[in-house]
């Protein structure tokens, strides 16, 4: 049975990277192979999602805050929170409660907008004056929306991966690998390898 890839534009970009063809027929070794290729590329996106410190991948986020955490806007009634996501970022919802023990309720949406300024994401609302709010966030990319960047940066991840961990294994992190049968030493690590991080600069934020 063939495999169908969760990622079909970062697979076929790494077997252009590799000048390898990407077999139409698959094999039951094609197959094994492309399986292991997605799981690596999971591993990839779970380390430049650490790294920038946000989801690159097309995820729903729900980031509470209390209102003294916001700061003032230009009207005395208005208040600006920061939403520390920059990956394709959309507010899809926003709600409010008094404490923890009362539940979400949804602000009336000509008391709160969703803006951009200078590259970093805010919610802006009014005529709230105390509590705790929720922002539900739509961030991430999907596989064939994904920016060249993050797709460059990822298959680099995978290549090297794919040239120095044993067949179908994974050696990713790994500072020191030792196989007795071949007598093979692995003395270097894809996290200490910093190449790859170039690629995610733009993407990289302090603090979620």
């Amino acid at each position: 049975m063939s495999f169908i890839t969760a990622y079909p534009l970062i697979q076929s970009a790494f077997f252009k990277y590799l000048n390898m063809e990407l077999s139409g027929d698959q094999s039951a070794e094609d197959a094994e192979l492309y399986a292991w290729l997605d799981d690596m590329i999971d591993v990839c996106f779970a380390e430049a999602e650490s790294y920038c410190g946000q989801p690159l991948r097309t995820s729903v986020v729900n980031y509470q805050f209390t209102h003294s955490q916001a700061r003032h806007g230009l009207e005395s009634d208005h208040r600006w929170k920061y939403i520390p996501y920059s990956a394709n970022t959309a507010l899809t919802g926003f709600q409010w409660r008094e404490n923890e023990f009362d539940s979400w309720a949804n602000v009336s949406a000509g008391n709160y907008a969703f803006t951009t300024d200078n590259g970093m994401n805010f919610v802006i609302y009014r005529n709230i004056n105390n509590g705790q709010f929720k922002a539900t966030i739509s961030t991430g990319f999907t596989d064939a929306n994904s920016p060249k960047t993050i797709i460059q940066g990822i298959v680099e991840m995978l290549v090297w991966i794919y040239k120095h961990s044993a067949n179908g294994g994974n050696w990713f992190g790994l500072t020191s690998v030792a196989t007795s049968g071949a007598s093979q030493n692995v003395s270097q690590s894809l996290v200490t390898n910093l190449d790859w991080q170039k690629y995610f600069a733009k993407y990289r934020i302090a603090v979620v």
